[in-house]
This record gives structure tokens, sequence and C-alpha cells, in this order.
């Protein structure tokens, strides 16, 4: 049985053996199995050439040096009885053409991570800075790859393929889609040493600066051992996961990008919950689930102390919002919103907002993102990326209705649009009372709510009245109607009918769940 038993294991030893010879691309001689796979890649900052590249496999240097060509591409013949280990590619030195200035920059290091075992004759592998934050958090802070990939994804909104090649974003190109998003995504890095008015050269440093932070779950400024992570001799903000997001929507929109992938295109961006503007800390919290009609947001704005953390609450502050709909189209529209409140004793203020769109499809596919820009008096500017859902079930999300091109309340000729939404509901004794919010569309940056004198900014100056069911709605303030005294049967068929100027649009049909709010 032993003996049975060890033959096996031979056997096996054999054919293994054998396949992995079977996968050498390169170095044996004569007519002996090559000992040896070719694995073919790049270092990508943009393209970095004149770097050297070595790979390893735990402490030791198993292939290489190679140096990059002028794309960035290098050549390794890993040997293959380190295939089944998982492999760190490392470049060192070289140069590359930084995205956001257009300048030559030296590359100090950039690093991929092979998983064990993933590695065959033909592979590509590419290191570029999100991969190289991810070696980092393994090799420097003892996380695993499956880890290390999670935060990562968790703070950066997603998880690089590093078996794509990305292209130079600032160039235009025939390549597919998935390499201009790489591309793209490496230049955000350079972006964002820009906008932190950071020299082109602190790539590296930016890249361990956010691995060290990242280390211990989050990026917030503070490494594992509670320190302050430093970058270029000064404390890195508290806020860089949200600065990374701001960074590739200005890259996606600059001129530099060449890409042909808009900010709608560029996957959705990440939401980080707090952002940071010269004077204040700004956090954001949605109240409820974020999906299309109506969402309600708690701002919190705080004080910034000399380190960038959270002071004071901040009172009697007024917030401004806009909200902007980057869509993959490749146009920008707004949405109808009644702003913010000011900001009570804990600084929080309720800014709400009526999204006409989710972010993204049901199966995944992302249509544009949302960007919810917020000022103090026009300055202390921060952005927020919420991930607007679908809504489910059969509620009605909005009603559109569209009047005539005749109508008196016509735009340029054009039949103008007005949007209904759900604004709450309420249950006394069996009797249901239902708010609407409407605005109308004066162009696709402006949507104002809609009064009973017209809209409450724009050009329809007009009377305008409600119907539900035959029934008179009361205006009460900023684009907000209530009917009253509604049975539960008749909510899933309610009849509405505005009439603006006298003139009376085309009836719409709203559909409510008592429940639903």
């Amino acid at each position: 049985m032993f003996k049975l038993k060890v033959l096996s294991q031979v056997v096996a030893a054999t054919v293994a053996s054998s396949f992995l010879m079977g996968c050498g691309g390169g170095s044996s001689s004569g007519s002996a199995a090559s000992t040896t796979t070719n694995v073919t890649g790049s270092a990508f900052a943009s393209y970095v050439s004149g770097a050297s590249v070595v790979a390893m496999d735990g402490t030791a240097e198993i292939a290489g040096p190679v140096t990059t060509a002028a794309n960035g591409g290098f050549t390794l013949a890993i040997p293959n009885e380190h295939l089944r280990s998982q492999l760190v590619f490392i470049a060192t030195g070289g140069s590359y053409t930084d995205e956001a200035t257009g300048e030559e920059a030296a590359s100090e290091e950039l690093s991929v991570v092979a998983g064990a075992g993933t590695l065959q004759a033909g592979s590509t592998i590419h290191a570029t800075p999100s991969s190289s934050i991810i070696q980092k958090l393994i090799t420097k802070h003892g996380l695993t790859k499956e880890d290390a990939e999670t935060l990562f994804e968790a703070a950066f909104g997603y998880l690089p393929d590093t078996s794509v090649a990305p292209v130079d974003a600032t160039k235009e190109s025939t390549a597919e889609e998935a390499s201009k998003l790489a591309g793209v995504r490496a230049a955000a890095f350079s972006q964002l040493l820009a906008e932190l008015e950071l020299p082109k050269n602190a790539h590296s440093a930016l890249l361990d600066a956010l691995a060290e932070d990242l280390a211990d779950g989050d990026v917030d400024g503070v490494n594992k051992a509670g320190a302050a992570v430093q970058l270029k001799g000064g404390d890195m903000r508290q806020d860089m996961a949200a600065q990374f997001s701001l960074a590739l929507l200005n890259f996606a929109k600059g001129t530099q990008n060449k890409t042909g992938l808009n900010p709608g295109k560029v996957g959705l961006i990440k939401f980080n919950p707090k952002a940071q503007s010269d004077d204040f800390v700004y956090e954001l919290s949605p109240k409820g689930m974020v999906t299309e009609g109506k969402v309600t947001f708690d701002l919190t704005i705080k004080s910034a102390d000399t380190d960038g953390s959270p002071g004071e609450p901040k009172k009697d502050l007024q917030p401004n919002m806009m909200p902007m709909m980057y869509m993959a189209g490749g146009h920008a529209h707004s949405t109808p919103n009644s702003g913010c409140t000011l900001t009570d004793e804990d600084g929080v203020a309720e800014c709400t907002v009526y999204f006409l769109m989710a972010s993204s499809m049901a199966n995944g596919s992302v249509m544009g993102n949302w960007d919810l820009k917020f000022t103090v008096d026009d300055a202390n500017e921060v952005h927020f990326f919420p991930d607007v859902k679908m809504a489910m079930g059969d509620d009605t999300t909005r009603l559109r209705l569209e009047g005539g091109a005749a109508d008196l309340d016509n735009i340029n000729g054009a039949g103008r649009s007005y949007f209904i939404y759900k604004e709450s509901i309420a249950e006394v004794a069996g009797n249901y009372t239902v708010k609407f919010f409407i605005a109308t569309k004066e162009s696709m940056m402006s949507f104002p709510a809609v009064n009973n004198d017209g809209a409450a900014s724009g050009g329809l100056d007009a009377p305008v009245s409600l119907t539900v069911d035959g029934q008179l709605a009361d205006f009460e303030a900023n684009g907000v109607w209530a009917i009253t005294g509604l049975s539960k049967e008749s909510l899933s068929d309610l009849e509405l009918v505005l009439t603006v100027n006298g003139e009376p649009k085309p009836a719409g049909t709203f559909n409510i769940t008592p429940t639903s709010m």
C-alpha cells in the first residue's frame, strides 16, 4: 500500500513537472525542454522607459534585470520552478511623461504582484500606480494579496486588472476601452499630485504614503500605529481617497485626456463620505437608500483643525449644492433639488436632491457619474460622488409631463417638461395625505421648483395648479404640493393633472405604496 502511494506521488510529480516544462517559452538549449517561461509586461505611470525590472520570489531575485523599452515594455524569462509561487515584479528608475503637466518625470519604483500559479507562457503583467499600492500593502505591510486588493477596491472604487496594458491617456489611441481606462486611472495619480501642489517626482512617495495609510483599513491620514502619515515633509491629508476621486473626475474632464473616455465612462467614481476644503471638513450621509427620486442627505460641516481633523461644528452656515450628472453618452445635466438648510448647532444641514436617473443599470452597466458639489460662500468647494441605484418596486419614481410646443409656457418653441416626485406620505385613521414635489426644466443645468405662481427661478411666470384624481391640491412652499383624504385603494392609480396658464398638460398616473416612505 505504501509503495503504491509513493508510486502515485512520483507519477503526479512527473506529470506536474512535464506540464510546467511545457509552459516554457525560453532559455533552454538543444532539444531539452524549456526551463523558463517568458512573461511580458510594462512599467506604466505613463510609459516608463529605461527602468530596470526584476522578478522576485519572496526575497530572492529570480529573473532580470532587464530594461524597459520606450513604451515601458519588458520581457522576463521566469524559471519554471517559481511559477507556482506568488511573484513580485519591480521596476526601478527610468522616466516618463507626466500626464497632468506634460513634463518629463523620474520614476522611482513601480511594482505588481502575480498570484501563485497565475502566470504561464504568453502571460502579461503590468506595473501601475494602482498595482504598486497593492504590492506595498502586501510586501511592506504584511497583508495577504486578497486582503490588499479588498482594501484597495474599497478605498478607490476599482480593482486594477494587471493583465491589461495601459495606454498613454494624453494621446489618441485605437486601443480597447479597458486599456484606455487603465491609462486614465494611472493619469489620475499624476493629476492628484498636481492638485495637491506636489512635485511630479513625488509620485513614488505618494504611492508609499497611500499604502501606509490604507494598511489599517482606511484612507484617513493615519497609519497603523496611529501616527500621521507623512508625505514630502508634511502630514498627508485625511481625505486622500476623496481627493483621488476628484482627481479622476478632473483628469477625465480635462483637455489632457485624449482617450475619448469622458467622466461618465471611467467606471463608477468612488463615493467617499468625507471631504475637506481649506477651512472645513464635510461629511455627507444619506438618509436611507440612494435611489432615483427624492434623497435627503445630512451634510455635517466642522472646522478643520491644523492637522485636517474635524474641529468644532459650524452653526448657521448656508451650504450651496450643485448636483451634476456626467453621462456616459458625453453630455452633462443637473437635476431638481431643494438645496440645503442652514447648519444647526451640530453643524448639520439637510440637503435634498430629486435624482432624475440612476448611476448604473441593474446589470451593472454604468450610465454616468453623479457629482454633488458643495460650497460655502462660493468657496471651500468639495465634491461627493453618490452611487445612485435604480429604484425597485412598482412605485412611480418620477412622473414626467410634457407641454405642447404651442403652449404659452413653451421654451424657445419647444414644449416644457415638468417632473413630479413623491415628497412624503402620511396616514391618519385610514386617510392618506400625499405630498408631491414639482420641478420644471429650464435648461440642462436648471430645474427650478414649481410654485403656484410659476418657477421659483427661471422664465416661468404663470398661475399653476395641480389636481389629483380631480381634487385640487394645496400648494405649500418651495415646489411642494399636498393632497389629503386619499383612500389606500386610490394610491396605486392616482391621476395627476398639472395646469399652467390655464392650459392643462397631458394627465399622468402616479403609483404609491403606502409603506414606501
